[in-house]
């Protein structure tokens, strides 16, 4: 979606929701946006890594960056 140009941010409340319930379980899961999937409006996480959790991996200082064209994603897109 993000590559297409395509609005995420009805998603980023969801994601954040996510982010939250992870956190008070002590863990980080990977924000990457190719590991959620989209049915009916809801956001789902389909992968399986979850880790510790650490501030520099959480959402808002990692994940968010590829949530929208951010030089990081830019770059993501270059080798993929």
């Amino acid at each position: 979606m993000v590559k297409n140009d395509v609005s995420v941010e009805v998603f980023l409340q969801q994601v954040r929701e996510m982010a939250q319930l992870a956190k008070n379980a002590g863990l980080n899961i990977d924000y990457f946006p190719t590991n959620f999937a989209v049915q009916n409006g809801l956001l789902y996480y389909i992968d399986f890594e979850c880790n510790k959790y650490m501030d520099q991996w959480n959402f808002e200082n990692w994940g968010i960056k590829y949530w929208s064209k951010t030089p990081e994603f830019e770059e993501y897109l270059k080798g993929h």
